[in-house]
């Protein structure tokens, strides 16, 4: 999903600056590097870059803003970098306008404002600058900044700086088309803006289209060319790739089963944040794969998953609660835990949180509640729990059991079965641990 990672990533802009600010001559000709695009800089233009910043140049203002930010030939001073980028900001240089978007936005040398950075970011995307009108549809997307999420107006950027050649715009215009977001749902489109970013070498294209070629969406399924996508993907240095590379060797996609690599790959891509991969790496752990069997670690990696919003750690971590696997038991953060995921549709943890109210254990007893969790479990598709089943059968008057399809009806917006006429299945509530997932 679009949400399984960060759906562009802000480019800091280099400026790349050769020897050493102490003790350098001063060029009797002004330097003629316009603030547009990263330019390698002579130290003596380095040099000279203080003097006419110092006199109101607004491109010198703008490269020393990049010095400074960058620590190359000066120290690095994210105040003073701020200074000097604001300062060509607000004469109209473009790509000091962007950069100072993203010093509001990073919090870097200024106080974090996200939203300043959309104005900065719209005064240099309204001059054409793919990177700002990139950012922007960032903001639009995230709804960030004062502004009201809009997948339409995201998608309009997005395609600005896309139709530029931005292989990070490509990329996220292709996520819009692959999920339907602003756009019409269209899979060839979604794959043909992945290849223009992948031929630029973009690591996150790359993981987008193997993802594309493992499901089998707008290309036919073809597991080998999936690995060899995250494998190139990874190698530029993406963590999504690296996360999905270690799914296919835990799976055996596409590649012998190798568990030792899977973990290696799988452990390198949670440790830069990825939701999925700390997921797998948990499941990994807890299933000793490619590791030992470490219920404490396991639930160290779901646990930062589940904070990323993941259902499916969020339902384990709330068995891991409950059962006192790794750690102590507590059915009240337990029950925290299901409802999370729950609430977000998971049949699972609907089914669990069922059972805690039924038996009153972290939350008080209560058969309307638990029956509606219940339905709403097998309107989901789980068909066990028969214990529980029976059970709310016998204790509930029928009034209990109309208020709580009621409540399942309205929580689903969509007809949920009749207790009474849910066949009975065999076996206890069973919680499963979060499968593996790309």
């Amino acid at each position: 999903m679009i949400a399984r990672a960060a759906l562009v990533s802000v480019v800091c802009l280099l400026v790349v600056i050769c020897g050493n600010a102490q003790g350098l001559t001063v060029r009797s000709a002004p330097y003629s590097h316009e603030c547009r695009e990263p330019l390698p800089l002579a130290a003596d233009q380095v040099a000279y870059l203080f003097v006419t910043a110092d006199s109101g140049d607004a491109q010198a203002q703008c490269l020393l803003g990049f010095a400074y930010h960058q620590g190359l030939s000066v120290n690095k001073n994210d105040a003073e970098a701020a200074k000097w980028l604001l300062k060509a900001a607000q004469a109209g240089v473009a790509l000091a306008q962007t950069e100072v978007g993203y010093l509001y936005e990073s919090g870097s040398g200024v106080p974090q404002n996200d939203t300043e950075a959309v104005k900065w970011y719209r005064k240099s995307a309204e001059q054409g600058l793919d990177k700002a009108e990139n950012n922007l549809g960032r903001m639009y997307f995230g709804g960030r900044g004062g502004l009201a999420r809009n997948s339409e107006e995201a998608a309009i950027w997005f395609r600005k700086a896309a139709e530029q050649g931005l292989a990070a715009a490509e990329t996220s215009l292709g996520m819009l088309y692959r999920f339907g977001e602003g756009v019409t749902k269209d899979y060839a489109e979604a794959v043909r803006w992945y290849r223009k970013a992948s031929e630029q070498g973009y690591g996150g294209a790359e993981a987008e289209l193997g993802i594309m070629y493992l499901h089998g969406e707008g290309v036919a399924q073809d597991y080998v060319r999936a690995v060899a996508l995250f494998q190139v993907g990874a190698s530029h240095g993406d963590a999504s790739a690296e996360s999905c590379l270690g799914y296919m060797y835990l799976k055996g996609y596409g590649v012998e089963r190798d568990y030792a690599a899977g973990f290696q790959w799988t452990r390198a891509a949670a440790e830069r944040g990825i939701a999925a991969a700390e997921q797998n790496l948990g499941y990994a752990y807890e299933n000793a794969l490619g590791t030992v069997s470490d219920y404490h670690a396991a639930f160290k990696w779901y646990y930062a998953a589940a904070l990323e919003g993941l259902p499916e750690s969020q339902n384990t971590i709330g068995y891991f609660l409950e059962n006192g696997r790794g750690v102590p038991r507590d059915n009240v953060q337990a029950a925290k835990w299901y409802r999370k995921a729950a609430e977000q549709g998971h049949a699972g943890a609907q089914l669990n949180l069922a059972v805690l109210y039924a038996t009153g254990r972290g939350v008080p007893a209560d058969y309307v509640e638990a029956c509606m969790w219940f339905l709403l479990a097998t309107a989901g598709g789980r068909k066990d729990g028969a214990e529980t089943l029976v059970y709310l059968r016998n204790v509930m008057t029928p009034e209990q059991l109309r208020e709580a399809r009621l409540r399942a009806y309205r929580w689903r917006s969509q007809p949920v079965p009749n207790i009474a006429e849910v066949p009975p299945s065999e076996g206890k509530a069973v919680t499963i641990s979060a499968a593996i997932q790309p």
